[in-house]
């Protein structure tokens, strides 16, 4: 692939993460920095920049993008973003972490729109109630001790989900979309599933979703 071609795509990935920290709508926190246009792990001087992406941005191999939100208002503890691209600047996964008390539908809510605004390949715009309430039920699992973990398919979009306990009766709740890689023709499938262990259990063994 060209230069210039690997520069546009790189320059595309770049204003995704842009839009999508400005869309995404979660006033309980303030972000501890501001969006940089050079990606972790690379830091450059701002006269450097423009030649940096001339040179190197094209033949990345992999980057990031990494945001901490500053909590505003007591019940919120953390949130933490994560943008990762691979080689050729394929999204390779976008982790998301809310550490808060424990309220399902908050925390639901805000998960699900922060994958909405992700712009996906495959998502379509009905696919966020049912991830909402997939959400809903991993995270209102009990009791609030145990380690919950699920995942979730829509076409192209695999969803990891975790839930462990965090301090002070908070409960720490993890999402991450990534590309699924197309594995025969015409596959779409739309399938979800949850395990569950005690904290202090080292075996898992499978639920069955409601």
């Amino acid at each position: 692939m060209a230069r210039n071609d690997l520069r546009a795509r790189f320059v595309a990935n770049r204003e995704r993460v842009r839009s999508w920290i400005a869309a995404w709508e979660i006033r309980e926190v303030v972000w501890t920095e501001e969006f940089s246009e050079i990606p972790r792990p690379w830091v450059v001087a701002e006269r450097d920049r423009a030649g940096w992406l001339r040179r190197n941005a094209p033949f990345l191999d992999e980057y990031d993008w990494w945001f901490l939100g500053r909590p505003l208002t007591p019940g919120v503890s953390e949130v933490r973003a994560l943008w990762h691209f691979g080689p050729d600047h394929r999204f390779e996964k976008l982790d998301l972490t809310i550490v808060s008390v424990c309220d399902p539908e908050y925390l639901a809510e805000k998960l699900t729109m922060a994958v909405h605004h992700a712009a996906l390949k495959g998502w379509q715009a009905d696919d966020a109630q049912p991830v909402y309430q997939w959400l809903v039920q991993g995270i209102h699992t009990t009791p609030l001790d145990d380690f919950v973990r699920g995942h979730k398919r829509l076409g192209f979009v695999l969803l990891h989900f975790s839930r462990f306990p965090a301090d002070d009766g908070e409960v720490s709740v993890t999402v991450s979309p990534a590309a699924r890689r197309r594995r025969r023709r015409g596959c779409v499938a739309r399938s979800a599933r949850w395990s569950r262990i005690p904290w202090r259990v080292v075996c898992w063994w499978p639920r069955a979703a409601r």
